[in-house]
């Protein structure tokens, strides 16, 4: 016999269906029942978790914890509070950028923990960030990428999974020279995926985090993290959640003496008494690459109305372009593209009077040497304003700077909150006259008060 009543499971039409207003009460309530709630994936993307993830969550992250080596206390003997804490691990997978904006969370644990030990387990292609930098005690390299395809910056991610337990393993061994780590805090720094928090992955709650947030809630003290934030604060926030006090939150980059020393030398044949115009045309993702032809439009307007000298810094993927905006100049030009160590990128940086810039790592490692930045962001200007990709979260910190944005997503991105295409697109909109006036505008009031 064929039931009387048919329910199709959405939301609407299913209730439409039900027999009786208490029926669908109930259900309503039943698909409203937090525990049944399933989060969207992030802020951009409003895809709700798959049923299959929602349902084997707690499972997975049983055996998560029964798979992982023992490398944290064991429980109930952690540290209460982070006064009592001897022993840090943090972990750090995320790319360039994101690498030099957490100088300040480093700073500050080092000042809170002047005796402790501090590990840092971090992305092997950011040693050069890292390598001498003097709040560490330790650094771990860890593969965190797959090899980059040619001219791409970055490679595609080792799985999620492999790189849990990779870092594990280095915990371990670190515990069998230098006793069990009464925290460990990441590698959750960007934003959480299907609603967790910072503070869900298997290496925090095994690494004791957890019992440091429970001591905090009781004495009803802050362990929010608010996403909305630039990403400086937001870093300096997952520290102040477990207890860790913040006192400034400014931007270092960390150079040696031959570092410097180089970077003298190739700044060697330009005139001190010129200015001295940076241009980094790389980016992390297609869609972020403002064309190198329009860079060099704005290099050449430049170096004839102020008499500035050009210097092109990026990585080697950003190759490509660099023979076109090479072609627009005249007079000297100092091509570092490629050719030099990301130390001393940041050491000639640190000469130079202003960046010109794509949305990249190098505008994070400008700002930190205290130079002005001009960005080119590809997120426009009626997007989600708190998206990953957005000014609000990436704008260079702590330095006089400019952000240029497409006015209004086009074509297909007209639905999204930011732009998503491939390659360029939405950044396309933004003109190389207005790049130019910015530039102008920013060199004239930086150099009036130097």
């Amino acid at each position: 016999m064929r039931n009387r009543y048919v329910v199709r499971w959405t939301v609407t039409e299913g209730m439409n269906q039900l027999p009786g207003a208490m029926v669908r009460r109930r259900a309503m309530a039943l698909f409203n029942w937090r525990p049944l709630r399933r989060p969207t994936r992030a802020l951009e993307d409003p895809t709700l978790m798959p049923w299959r993830l929602f349902i084997s969550r707690l499972p997975r992250r049983i055996v998560a914890q029964l798979l992982l080596p023992r490398f944290g206390r064991r429980i109930g003997t952690g540290p209460r509070s982070i006064d009592e804490v001897r022993h840090v691990a943090v972990i750090h997978w995320d790319n360039l950028g994101d690498a030099v904006l957490l100088g300040p969370v480093l700073r500050q644990l080092r000042r809170n923990l002047p005796a402790a030990r501090i590990v840092l387990i971090f992305n092997e292609k950011n040693h050069g960030i890292f390598a001498h930098c003097p709040y560490v005690d330790c650094l771990l390299p860890q593969t965190v990428q797959l090899p980059a395809e040619e001219g791409e910056p970055h490679g595609t991610p080792e799985n999620p999974g492999r790189l849990v337990l990779d870092a594990a393993r280095l915990l371990r061994t670190e515990t069998q020279s230098h006793g069990p780590i009464d925290l460990v805090i990441g590698p959750d720094w960007l934003d959480p995926v299907y609603g967790a928090t910072f503070f869900e992955s298997a290496l925090f709650r095994r690494g004791g985090g957890r019992r440091l947030l429970r001591g905090r809630a009781r004495r009803k003290l802050a362990t929010i993290v608010d996403i909305r934030r630039h990403h400086v604060r937001r870093n300096l926030e997952i520290a102040a959640a477990l207890g860790v006090e913040v006192l400034d939150d400014y931007l270092e980059f960390w150079t040696s003496r031959a570092d410097q020393a180089m970077a003298i030398d190739l700044l060697r044949r330009l005139d001190a008494n010129r200015p001295i115009i940076a241009i980094a045309v790389g980016a992390g993702a297609g869609r972020k690459r403002w064309p190198a032809s329009r860079f060099g439009q704005v290099a050449a307007e430049l170096g004839g109305r102020t008499g500035a000298q050009i210097l092109l810094v990026g990585g080697r993927d950003a190759r490509v372009g660099v023979d076109e905006i090479k072609d627009c100049l005249e007079g000297v030009v100092v091509d570092l593209v490629g050719e030099t160590s990301i130390g001393v990128v940041g050491s000639v940086l640190r000469n130079a009077d202003l960046l010109v810039s794509n949305d990249s790592g190098l505008a994070h490692v400008a700002a930190a040497v205290g130079t002005p930045v001009v960005v080119v962001f590809a997120h426009p200007l009626d997007g989600e304003p708190w998206v990953v990709a957005s000014p609000s979260r990436y704008r260079p910190w702590g330095v006089p700077s400019v952000v240029l944005q497409p006015p209004e997503r086009i074509k297909e991105c007209g639905d999204q909150s930011t732009c998503i295409a491939e390659s360029a697109h939405c950044i396309l909109t933004v003109p190389a006259e207005d790049v130019v006036e910015a530039s102008m505008k920013l060199l004239a009031e930086t150099r009036s008060t130097t």
